[in-house]
């Protein structure tokens, strides 16, 4: 568990959490809503009711005066209401709750006042000492006197503080019923998701808005694997090296150990000895060209080419100084060397460039008959003929629509066969390997010939038929 981990949020308590307060607030407020409309609607079938009494009362009064109109109010109505009978000049006349006598003038009453002038009046007034609203309708008869109906009932928040009870237990009772569906819920839309299977993402069969954390998932798991299969490549390299490198070097080691040990003991004849020492040299020669071309490889392993210290080549020369440099060693075998073609110039280290022109060249002469040549032939090319497009495919995107450096090195040699033609790039890889030891060399030569090519954000292929000859072909961007 990561020291982080318990500040992460679980996901199913927070749905549960986000379910059962949702819920909760919807019971809340869908319960409030529906009393204030119960209330409301209650109170105004009230209002009507209590109107409409008013108005029969009024009716059933008629003509009546004063005086009969009250023994009517005391003997023919019922006490569904309270009954007040009010002068024109505001007296009360009667009451059918309290004594008339007792009770102050009511000709200031807003009802009383809206009746005398329109007819009929309604009003309702608010107690906040008893909490009680009080519902007042007043008609005017046709003796000029006013009758008025009235009803006391609860007020809204009385009625909400009545209620209480009941809606606390309904309340209870919806947590209950809430927090069971509420986990039932979760569990459901969890379900799928602690049924993922990482190791097949989209195999899985889930929520739709997962899909692109899926498809990361799966993205980065095939990064991850072409990145262990690089490494357990790579790793094989580095065991493959290491085994060729100490192989390699144990043979000169071993012969250079050999002579210097019969020359310590003095059990070499003295006019062997130069040839002793001779073979001495020959063999250490070896060995520091092996060194010297490991610790290439490694530098271009472990660098890339970024142009901040590149200098201007020009291929055509470098060629030339290169066949300079192995013309007496082209005599030595019989092999010709000629160099042809125009000026080209790449950016680039001049080291390499002429590294690997030095190894293609002396391979040429190397694996050569007596009588045989090599050419070197450089040339400007756009990347547009249609039998380089392996070779545009292989540089990068950047450097597709550039204009080229192409060198060609050819020889007269005895060919390489199809089916190693791919392999002669490989770290140590010879044809024949009795025939290597004949004619020298380390087996590392085309492995920095493709590395250097590649620093230099190019491309190498090779032509070959068994018997004809070889054609190697290096494109390079241009400065």
């Amino acid at each position: 568990m990561s020291p982080t981990h318990n500040n992460v949020k679980s996901l199913s308590n927070r749905i549960f959490r986000s379910v059962l307060t949702f819920t909760l607030i919807v019971l809340f407020v869908f319960g409030t809503a529906m009393s204030a409309i119960f209330y409301t609607t209650y109170e105004r079938d009230a209002e009507e009711s209590l109107s409409s009494a008013a108005q029969n009362v009024a009716t059933s009064l008629g003509d009546l005066d004063s005086q009969a109109c009250e023994q009517a109010l005391s003997k023919q109505f019922s006490d569904a209401f309270r009954y007040t009978l009010i002068d024109t000049d505001g007296t009360v006349l009667y009451d059918s709750v309290a004594d008339a006598s007792t009770m102050e003038n009511h000709a200031d009453r807003p009802e009383v006042r809206e009746a005398d002038e329109r007819g009929r009046g309604e009003v309702s007034r608010y107690s906040s000492t008893l909490g009680t609203v009080t519902l007042y309708s007043a008609v005017k008869l046709q003796n000029g006197d006013v009758v008025r109906l009235s009803e006391t009932r609860e007020s809204l928040v009385a009625f909400f503080g009545g209620m209480m009870g009941p809606i606390a237990l309904t309340l209870l009772v919806a947590i209950m019923l809430v927090f069971l569906l509420s986990q039932r819920l979760t569990s459901r839309i969890m379900q799928p998701i602690d049924a993922l299977d990482f190791a097949n993402p989209l195999e899985n069969e889930i929520y739709e808005e997962m899909d692109p954390l899926l498809e990361r998932i799966d993205d980065q798991q095939r990064q991850l694997r072409e990145q262990n299969k690089d490494l357990a490549r790579a790793e094989t390299m580095r065991r493959d090296f290491s085994s060729n490198v100490s192989h390699e070097m144990k043979t000169p080691l071993q012969v250079i150990s050999g002579y210097a040990e019969l020359m310590r003991n003095d059990m070499v004849d003295p006019a062997d000895r130069q040839k002793f020492a001779g073979l001495i040299y020959d063999e250490a020669q070896s060995m520091r060209a092996l060194i010297d071309e490991v610790l290439t490889l490694s530098r271009l392993d472990e660098t890339s080419f970024d142009g901040e210290s590149a200098t201007l080549i020009d291929m055509l020369e470098a060629s030339k100084r290169v066949a300079g440099r192995l013309s007496s060693f082209a005599h030595d075998r019989g092999v010709s060397i000629e160099v042809s073609g125009d000026s080209a110039c790449i950016a680039g280290s001049e080291t390499l460039v002429e590294e690997m022109l030095y190894n293609l060249v002396e391979n040429g002469i190397r694996y050569n008959h007596e009588g045989g040549s090599v050419s070197v032939s450089v040339r400007l090319e756009l990347p547009t003929s249609a039998e380089q497009a392996d070779d545009i495919r292989a540089l990068p995107a950047g450097e597709r629509g550039r204009m080229r450096a192409v060198v060609r090195v050819s020889d007269t040699g005895p060919g390489i066969p199809e089916d190693k033609q791919e392999k002669i790039f490989e770290r140590f890889y010879r044809l024949e390997k009795s025939r290597s030891k004949e004619t020298g060399g380390t087996g590392l030569g085309l492995a920095i010939v493709k590395h250097a090519v590649m620093y230099h954000k190019g491309s190498v292929r090779v032509e070959s038929e068994e018997g004809k000859g070889t054609v190697f072909i290096l494109r390079i961007p241009t400065a």
